[in-house]
């Protein structure tokens, strides 16, 4: 909660304007850059997880589909037929990849102040 502590939040709880008018004008559009951010990077680590739980056993069962469970049905049969395991071990690879591009673009954009 240190956005509710900023300067710009304190000046204009001493000009007189409400909580919500503070929320919705100050405070809600600073910390929507980093929100965005973090459920872009969440979604990455969120599909990293079901595929091991899958792959695992304890995610989603057999009559569903999950890149987990196709890469622990391939496991069996790696040496004669390698693409049932290198096609969803490379989507999972170019998903959480993709998101997490996504999560570094987006940070670099609504977070100017941040220079690589």
């Amino acid at each position: 909660m240190s956005v509710k502590e900023r300067d710009y939040v304190t000046a204009a709880r001493n000009l007189g304007a409400g909580s919500f008018r503070i929320a919705v004008e100050h405070i809600v559009p600073n910390i929507m850059g980093p929100v965005i951010v973090a459920a872009s990077l969440g979604i990455a680590n969120a599909i990293l997880m079901e595929s091991s739980l899958s792959f695992l056993g304890l995610g989603v069962q057999i009559p569903r589909a999950s890149w987990g469970s196709m890469l622990q049905s391939a496991q069996g049969h790696i040496l004669d037929a390698p693409r049932l395991a290198v096609f969803p071990g490379v989507l999972i690879l170019c998903t959480v990849l993709s998101f997490n591009l996504l999560g570094d673009v987006l940070r670099t954009a609504l977070e100017p102040k941040i220079v690589k």
